[in-house]
């Protein structure tokens, strides 16, 4: 099953789109293994139904986002939470999280979208509030649609 969704999920995205230059560079292709099943479908869902480029990560295109999928342990961010002694259990470091644009729209009226299609969704999905970019995620805190701040 999770091949035949990669498969999908190629047609859009490079796995260098979804994941952190560090796990990349060590994992190659093989780096879709730390995408969860749930979190491609989603984005594949948003992806074939808005029908519009959506930008994760741009690094290997020269662009300058590079942890706003996959988040590895030596990530900047990540790094600078364990120097501070602070915990960091994203999702984004457990392969269930992206930060995204897409292209036309604005960050709230891809939030709007995704709630006014919630019936296309068959996982539960979060959504950050007051950042102007979309972050997702499918943590399963019993909700089919639930909004946080970060």
């Amino acid at each position: 099953m999770k091949q035949v969704l990669i498969n999908q999920v190629k047609q859009y995205f490079d796995v260098r789109e979804l994941v952190c230059k560090h796990v990349y560079d060590k994992f190659k292709d093989n780096s879709w293994m730390f995408l969860d099943e749930k979190l491609l479908e989603t984005l594949l869902i948003i992806r074939t139904n808005i029908d519009r480029p959506i930008t994760v990560n741009n690094w290997s295109f020269g662009g300058p986002y590079s942890q706003r999928g996959v988040r590895c342990n030596i990530c900047q961010l990540v790094k600078d939470k364990t120097i501070k002694g602070q915990l960091y259990m994203s999702a984004h470091r457990q392969g269930l999280a992206v930060d995204f644009d897409v292209k036309g729209m604005t960050a709230q009226e891809v939030r709007e979208w995704i709630s006014n299609n919630i019936i296309l969704f068959p996982h539960n999905i979060r959504l950050e509030r007051g950042v102007n970019w979309v972050h997702l995620d499918v943590f399963d805190i019993g909700n089919k649609l639930t909004y946080f701040n970060g």
